[in-house]
């Protein structure tokens, strides 16, 4: 994936999806660009990153950083930086309920428990 240099800023709201960016500093030389809305309507999943309290929603951009602050190609690899987010999700699990009234007998969906689902990012690489 490229950013055009031209017009960066317009070209990261294009990878990712959005008019509005916050930036997150991984370390000192990488940034992880997210949707600065991405929090305000339901979520379905979110993002956190190690040693950072707040939450990233929606898509994520990880480019480099030069000492100038311009974004460049990132130096670590993509392994070494997934391995510093965890994607959390909220998973609904049916509780049943038996059911033994007269001509009827069998199970019913009585209600849901909720639990947060932690894992970290799947890679997918382009086919070569």
């Amino acid at each position: 994936m490229e950013i055009d240099r031209k017009d960066v800023l317009k070209s990261i709201y294009a990878h990712i999806g959005c008019t509005c960016i916050d930036a997150v500093r991984i370390g000192d030389y990488h940034v992880a660009d997210c949707d600065d809305n991405g929090l305000v309507d339901g979520l379905e999943c979110f993002t956190q990153l190690a040693d950072s309290p707040s939450p990233l929603a929606g898509n994520l951009l990880v480019t480099g950083v030069n000492e100038e602050g311009d974004s460049v190609s990132p130096t670590h690899s993509i392994d070494l930086v997934a391995g510093q987010f965890l994607i959390s999700r909220a998973v609904f699990d049916r509780a049943f309920e038996h059911i033994d009234e007269p001509g009827i007998i069998g199970t019913r969906v009585a209600g849901f428990t909720i639990r947060v689902q932690r894992s970290r990012p799947t890679i997918i690489r382009p086919e070569v």
